[in-house]
């Protein structure tokens, strides 16, 4: 079965075939008997080699800080809400500069202004534990990961969900599930660190984080055709959640710097960057594949060149092509691009933000 296994039954090679009746031909090739050839090395998919490495990864990590961050104290960063408060004027107060003055016929002159309140929890102040919020993350990474490759051995998956189908598919639901907990959660770990530190603004970053991630779930399942307009859109909108969101962030960082003595490091400015680049390479991915979808830019030269549909002929499991004959952009490749990110950007990130801890 060397050679005919990798053909299909109209000659398409494995890397063209995404017809859900032949699904299983794309996921998995048929178990030979003293296979010799290249393509003896072809058992799994890259995308499932690499979804085991970002599962130990996780794993690693998760555990690697947990032994760090339990022989250190709590880096603990209360949270803070800003209301407005009313004080009766007398004779002998000043309203100050930010707060305005209102004058009643019944009640008197009052001074309203801003002011930030703390929350009381018990025997100190309320606070979200830095530490654990950065292990969380690489926790959520590892379950779902995890819980994404256990489908697989099942016959008929788990709830109706079954990871290597799904790939072919071109969909992975638990992957943008898992994104808007888990991205929500990393986001405001950067927000606190750029002294965002109000509760109602964390949770509105928390949110437009998660809404940019569904956006990105619901992409994946309109159609191809009849619905591309409602993709971009959808996609589109996921980017201004996203830049929302951020964008809050920025400003408290360039705001710190724009009223401090002293400027910071230039490598804090590099690292301000770098997360942005990290969070931004994820969405990347489905705009070259809305990019795609599009006939304009699918004519493209760079659609055509060989090895972007061809891949690697001797073991096409394993390197697939990045583009279906049709030029759209091949699933499984997807997929091993998601992956890969998965494990190297949230590690890095992970790491980047954890370095906190250490210099504490």
């Amino acid at each position: 079965m060397g050679n005919s296994s990798s053909k299909g039954t109209k000659g398409r090679t494995r890397r063209d075939l995404v017809n859900p009746d032949e699904r299983e031909n794309l996921i998995k090739r048929e178990p030979t008997t003293k296979d010799t050839t290249p393509e003896a090395c072809c058992d799994q998919p890259a995308y499932v080699v690499i979804n085991i490495l970002a599962i130990l990864g996780h794993l690693g990590n998760f555990i690697a800080m947990w032994i760090i961050y339990n022989e250190k104290d709590p880096l603990k960063i209360t949270y803070t809400e800003n209301v407005i408060t009313w004080e009766q004027k007398t004779a002998n107060t000043t309203c100050s500069e930010a707060s305005r003055q209102l004058n009643t016929t019944n009640n008197g002159e009052f001074c309203i202004g801003p002011q930030t309140h703390t929350f009381d929890c018990g025997d100190e102040l309320c606070y979200y534990d830095y530490g654990w919020m950065i292990i969380a993350f690489h926790m959520l990474s590892f379950v779902f990961q995890l819980g994404a490759a256990l489908t697989d051995l099942c016959d008929n998956g788990c709830c109706g969900y079954k990871y290597s189908e799904q790939v072919v598919e071109g969909k992975n639901p638990l992957r943008f599930l898992e994104y808007s907990i888990s991205a929500s959660i990393m986001l405001m770990v950067i927000a606190m660190i750029n002294g965002i530190i109000d509760v109602h603004l964390l949770a509105c970053i928390a949110v437009l984080t998660a809404s940019c991630q569904l956006c990105g779930l619901v992409v994946e399942y309109l159609d191809d055709e009849k619905q591309r307009g409602l993709k971009w859109i959808s996609h589109l909108n996921g980017w201004i959640t996203f830049c929302t969101a951020y964008w809050c962030i920025a400003r408290a960082y360039f705001g710190s710097v724009e009223y401090s003595d002293a400027s910071p490091p230039d490598f804090v400015y590099a690292i301000v960057l770098a997360l942005f680049a990290l969070y931004a390479s994820f969405g990347l991915v489905q705009l070259v594949e809305l990019m795609c979808l599009t006939p304009s830019c699918s004519s493209c030269k760079c659609c055509t060149w060989k090895c972007c549909t061809e891949g690697y002929d001797t073991c096409p499991t394993l390197c697939p092509a990045c583009r279906t004959a049709d030029k759209k952009c091949n699933p499984i490749y997807k997929e091993i691009v998601f992956v890969t990110l998965s494990l190297g950007a949230k590690l890095t990130l992970g790491w980047i933000l954890f370095f906190n801890i250490l210099m504490s």
